[in-house]
Parts: structure tokens; sequence; C-alpha cells
């Protein structure tokens, strides 16, 4: 305790966050549009997303700016978020900062399936109304915070550019999903292979994910830069902005944040004497987003990625120590194996309470898939990166369009195939 000294005020704010998740209403938060329901039909609705696309339209996160008293005639502030959902029949795209206003009525958040509380899923985002979009009017354009408007704009760029390969459409699904971590447009089928085979992590923007990125870009920068004080500190600075470019494409979701905190500070730790903590560090990254954002604390993506490199920093080197000591190899290919089962086995024992509770399922085959999908996620997301960047030359195009092909239906196949080996196991 003394050495993480961060470890109580850490536990008090979760403990707070639950308290306040559970007994706190909507009445807490006092210009809440749920109280002007009665007063008023009418709201003006800031979009926070590009949307996920569903059989039958669009859904988008909206935050509520405003709503018309009738009585006095003028627009009034409130707060709170809602689902909106625009029907294909509308044939409307809305983005990030845009303002739409509508007087379709809100309607409360009901669970649609025995087999998911969505309405309780929603209640931990603060929302509890969604509304489907008939009669509207977009009254402007470009608000919103503007650093998450441009990663918002990069962002759906860059699927736009993945969509338009030449890929299939579940390559590219796929390849959207490993890098920039959006699985709306997977299939539903393939999506859950992911799961039951135990290599869902590869379809977020994880820490393996911006790990591997920086490694590649940490070897071209020593390639090409001296070995120096004043080289060592472009390369530190250089990955610290990388970390964070890449955080704010991905949306800044939860991992993003945690792997671009951790990282700046350990990268920046190695400019001072100090020496770092993995652990301590990992603590005090997550006590800060929580600050910043209490409700990810329901968020399963920040559950599975503060829990699997938990997992890492306390279980890997118990799981390492344990197979050395039988002394079988000591090349450096047996400890690079030996590193992945250690890695792969700590991280799933950490995560496997959340697994068996949102999943109902447990990856048999974790182990096996990962030793096979792990060493070729550097290669697989390094083609995927100069396959977007030359996407428009013709030749090139072609010639990268087959071998990323080749990558992401190797990948459904051996998560389609532990899947089938779960199913007839169980």
């Amino acid at each position: 305790m003394f050495k993480r000294p961060i470890i109580l005020p850490l536990l008090i704010l979760i403990l707070s966050i639950i308290l306040v998740d559970a007994f706190l209403p909507t009445f807490f938060f006092k210009n809440h549009y749920s109280k002007h329901l009665e007063e008023s039909s009418c709201f003006k609705y800031l979009i926070l997303n590009s949307g996920k696309k569903t059989d039958h339209g669009t859904n988008y996160t909206a935050k509520v700016i405003d709503y018309y008293d009738y009585d006095n005639r003028l627009w009034k502030s409130t707060c709170g978020k809602v689902k909106l959902f625009v029907p294909n029949k509308i044939q409307q795209k809305f983005v990030y900062g845009d303002v739409v206003v509508s007087t379709d009525k809100l309607k409360s958040i009901e669970n649609y399936s025995s087999h998911f509380n969505y309405k309780r899923y929603m209640r931990h985002q603060r929302i509890y109304h969604q509304v489907y979009i008939n009669s509207f009017r977009r009254i402007q354009q470009n608000k919103g915070n503007f650093i998450i408007r441009i990663a918002q704009r990069t962002n759906d760029y860059l699927k736009e550019r993945m969509e338009y390969s030449g890929l299939s459409k579940d390559e590219s699904s796929l390849a959207i999903a490993m890098l920039l971590g959006d699985k709306n447009e997977m299939n539903p089928e393939i999506r859950s292979a992911f799961n039951v085979s135990g290599i869902a992590h590869i379809l977020c923007v994880s820490g393996l994910h911006i790990m591997l990125i920086l490694m590649s870009l940490n070897w071209l920068l020593k390639i090409f830069l001296h070995n120096s004080l004043k080289s060592f500190n472009i390369r530190i600075y250089s990955l610290v902005i990388l970390s964070w470019i890449i955080a704010l494409i991905v949306g800044l979701t939860p991992s993003a944040m945690r792997v671009a905190f951790m990282l700046s500070i350990l990268l920046l730790c190695k400019k001072t004497p100090l020496t770092s903590d993995k652990l301590n560090t990992l603590l005090v990254v997550g006590f800060f987003l929580l600050v910043l954002d209490p409700l990810s604390l329901f968020n399963i993506s920040f559950q599975l990625s503060f829990l699997s490199l938990l997992g890492i920093i306390l279980f890997k080197p118990i799981i390492s120590n344990w197979i050395f000591r039988f002394n079988i190899s000591k090349h450096n290919i047996y400890k690079k194996f030996v590193g992945n089962i250690s890695t792969t086995t700590a991280a799933q024992c950490f995560c496997l309470p959340i697994i068996l509770i949102d999943f109902n399922r447990f990856p048999v085959f974790f182990l096996i898939t990962n030793l096979i999908v792990i060493p070729l996620m550097q290669i697989i997301l390094i083609s995927l990166i100069v396959f977007l960047i030359f996407v428009d030359v013709p030749l090139l195009n072609t010639a990268l369009s087959f071998i990323v092909g080749i990558e992401m239906d190797f990948l459904i196949f051996i998560a389609k195939g532990a899947d089938a080996l779960t199913t007839l196991i169980f």
C-alpha cells in the first residue's frame, strides 16, 4: 500500500461510481431533458458519433442540448443523451457535430431480448430514451469538440477507403475492426466466432495493436537516426505523439486511451532518473480515466482492457518462471513461445469472469488460436497500414489487396474453425 498509494483513492472512486449509478436517478441532474417531456415535444440534438448501421436504419448517440418552451415561445438549454434512430426510408446520414431539430416523441428504452439487459446497459451510459426520427431539420453543422470532430472525420475517411478498396465485405469489415476498432459492419456470425475462439481482442485497437505499430516505428527510427541523446529524444517524443494520434483516430476508446496514457508515462520516465512501475502506472491511468469519464467503469472494453493488462503484469512472470524451471531450451524462439503462452494465459485468466458473465461461453481454444495469431499480428497490421496508404495506386493496390485478402481469410478461418470445434465439444 505504501509503494502504491493510489490504490486506496482508486478503490474509493470505484465504490463511489457504483453507489452513484445505483442510487442517483435522473433528477440528480438539475436540467435533465426528462423533466421537460410533458411541456415540450420539440428538441435539438447534437449528433455524437457516425452511427451504427442496422437492417432497418442507422442508430446514433445524440446529446439533447435544447427544448422548445411553447408557453414562452423560446428555446431553453437542457442536458442528457438519447439514442436517435434514422430509418432507411429517410436516406439521411448524420456526422459528429450535426445539430438536428425534431418533434418526434421520445420513448423509454426497453429490453428487446431476454438474453441481454439492454436497458441496464444504456442506463450505465446515462441514456434512458430513444427517438425514431420521421420529421426533422438539420440546422447546424461542425459543432461539438473540435478535436473529436477531426478524429471522427478522419476515422470515417479511412473506413471509406477500406470499404472501397476491392476487398470483400467480410474482409474489409474485419480489416476496419482490426485497424480502426469499429466492429459495427462485421457479420454477426464472424464476430461471434472471434469471441468464442478467444481472439476477439484483435477486433479492437488494444495495447497489442499500438505496441506492435510503435515497435515498427521505433525500428525505422533507429535505422535512420544516429545513436545519440538527441535521436533518443526524437524517438521518445515521436512514439508518444503517435500513440495519441492512434487513440484519437479510433475515437478515444477506453483501451486506446489506456495504452496512450501508459506509454506516455513509461516512455517519458526513460528521460528521467526515475524508475517506472508498470502496476502503479496502470492504477494511476485507471484513476485518471475514471475521473474523466466515471461511466466507463461499466464499459466492457474498459473492464477487459484493464483486467487483461493487470493479469499480464501480475501473473505472466509466475507462469513464465514455472515453465522455465523445466530448462527445455535456451533458444530465443523458445523464449518467445513461452512469452506468448504466459501472456495469453495470464490475460485470459483475469478476463475470464467478465467473458463468462457477458458472453456465456468459455473460449476453449484461446491458447492455440492466440499462439497462431499473435506472432502474425505485426505483419498483418503493417500490411493493412501500407494497403490503406497505397489503396489508390492501381498495380500496387491489386497486389496488396491480394495479400491482405489472404490474411483476413486466414483469420476468419481460424476463428470459424475454433468456433466449430467448441460447438462440437459442448
